[in-house]
Order: structure tokens, then C-alpha cells, then sequence
């Protein structure tokens, strides 16, 4: 029932007229998050995992895995229910007032996973920190040991329906000109050579553009690419479409999504992803070579 309800209610988004991206989503560097120490209403949240949490983080940093906002059923990396997810952000010292930092290892997608999902609900003042923890260790910051406590807060959650894609509405999209899919995964999953699913190949329609090509490593650390950059490799899109993204579960496509909001994209993400797509032997797809089937 949970799962049928997110379905109906996401597809609206595809009826909904567009409108002006919200610019608050900001990448940050160290040097701005070192800068802001101790304001209040900054709260920086470390996705990771405990072990490597209570192995260093960023002082003042919070605690939260991304993996306790995913994952109930095993076989997928479907979103948790919006009740879970309050529980978790509340007991995390979440409200929508704040101005969250967000990071993880330096892989980018934990962190922008966790933003992707504020935003589905309602939170609008979200950050990425550039580099993750691996670029501030490398700087010689100050780290702490000790485990933030965070004083509980009440979050209320409001569901954004512009955010998310479902099964049905990604359906509907193959067939929709003014709405662009993203298959963030390697090209040789894309082309059907290699899966990690039922199936091989992609969803009709789909272009290509590696969750990988987003960032790069500068001086040994990861780093996004310059908006420039990321700018002529979205260029072929025009920013009146829409943009539906996704990877194999939903992880890889989550930094495409920060950075389509970045520069200005409406995007969406799609929480099934390929697993549940290929898996669904009704849905059509494509392997290079092939056509649709």
C-alpha cells in the first residue's frame, strides 16, 4: 500500500508546469565550512557509516548513515517510509530551519543520496561539502572524536512530488518529448553488456552520461568538476526539460540529480531505478544494437 501511494502521488509531477529551480542546493568547500564553526543554526551531517564516523569526522558533525533512510526490503534500495524518515531526521536535530552541510567518504553519492532526500521532503537549505571527508583530513583540519549528541527536533516532512519518479511516471515519460531520462550508470551497462538486474540494457529513450563524469581528482582529491564543465556536459539539454535521472539503485544517479539542481534542472530521481525496471519483464527496454523490446 505504502508503494502504491507514492505511485499515485508522483504522477502528477509529470502534470505539474515547471518552475524556477531552487538555487538554494549549494556545493561547499572546506574553507567555507571551516569558516562557520559554531553557528547555530549550521548543522553538518555525516553520512557514513559508525565505525568510520567514530574513526574521525568533521567537529560537530552528526551522525547519520544513509543507510538508515533506505534499504527495508534487501533485495532493493527503495526509500523508507516518510514516517521513518521523520523519526530519523527529528532524532538527527532536523528541522527545516537549518542550514545543513552534508558529506561522506569523498564518493559524492552518500551525500548527495541524503539531499536528494531532504529535498523530496521539503527541506530547501541543504549543502554538499566538496571532497567529503577525505579532502579535509588531506588539509590538516581539525577532526574530532567525540560523538555529537544532537538535541532532538521536530521535522515535518512535505513531500515535494517534483523530486522523485516512480515506476509508472518514468513509464509515462518514455512517450512525454519534454522530459529527459538519464541512465547515470557505465556505458557498458547502458549498451546491455553487463548487468547487475534481470535484464540487460536500458529504459527506450535514455542518454548516457556516466554518474563519474561529474567529478574528477585534483591534487589527489576528489573534487566536482567545475560548473563550466559540468555545464557543457548537460549541454545537449535544453533547461526548459525536465529530467528524470537514474543508476542501478539509486545511488550513483543521486550525484547526477545534485548536480542537475546545481545547474538549474528541474530533476527528478527515480527510487526503483534499474533493478526494479529490468526486473518488471511488462516494461520495455533497449540494448544498443537492438531496439526496444
Amino acid at each position: 500500500m505504502r508503494r502504491l501511494g507514492l505511485l499515485l502521488f508522483m504522477v502528477p509531477w509529470l502534470l505539474l508546469p515547471a518552475r524556477a529551480a531552487d538555487q538554494s542546493v549549494r556545493l561547499v568547500d572546506d574553507e567555507w565550512l571551516s569558516g562557520r564553526s559554531g553557528q547555530t543554526e549550521l548543522l553538518i551531517l555525516d553520512v557514513r557509516e559508525p565505525q568510520a564516523y567514530q574513526q574521525g569526522h568533521l567537529p560537530g558533525a552528526v551522525n547519520l548513515p544513509v543507510n538508515s533512510i533506505f534499504g527495508l526490503d534487501p533485495r532493493s534500495d527503495l526509500m523508507a517510509p516518510t514516517s521513518t524518515i521523520q523519526r530519523v531526521f527529528s532524532t538527527a536535530g532536523i528541522d527545516v530551519s537549518q542550514q545543513l552541510v552534508v558529506y561522506d567518504s569523498g564518493n559524492f553519492i552518500d551525500a548527495a543520496r541524503l539531499i536528494w532526500i531532504l529535498e523530496m521532503h521539503g527541506h530547501g537549505r541543504v549543502a554538499l561539502k566538496d571532497g567529503g571527508y577525505e579532502s579535509w583530513l588531506a588539509s590538516g583540519k581539525a577532526i574530532s572524536f567525540e560523538a555529537s549528541q544532537p538535541q532532538a527536533r521536530r521535522f515535518i516532512p512535505t513531500a515535494d512530488p517534483q523530486r522523485i519518479a516512480s515506476k509508472l511516471s518514468t513509464r509515462l515519460a518514455i512517450d512525454n518529448p519534454e522530459i529527459v531520462l538519464i541512465d547515470a550508470r557505465t556505458p557498458e551497462e547502458f549498451a546491455g553488456e553487463v548487468s547487475g538486474a534481470k535484464r540487460f540494457g536500458h529504459i527506450p529513450t535514455a542518454i548516457n552520461i556516466p554518474w563519474d563524469a561529474n567529478y574528477e581528482r585534483v591534487d589527489g582529491q576528489p573534487k566536482l568538476k567545475p560548473l563550466s564543465e559540468l555545464r557543457a556536459l548537460y549541454a545537449g539539454i535544453g533547461q526548459n526539460k525536465r529530467i528524470i535521472t537514474y543508476c542501478n539503485r539509486g545511488k550513483q544517479s543521486a550525484l547526477t540529480y545534485f548536480v542537475l539542481r546545481q545547474l538549474g534542472y528541474e530533476a527528478a530521481a527515480y527510487d526503483g531505478a534499474w533493478f526494479e525496471w529490468s526486473n518488471d519483464s511488462t516494461l520495455p527496454i533497449e540494448r544498443d544494437g537492438d531496439g526496444a523490446h
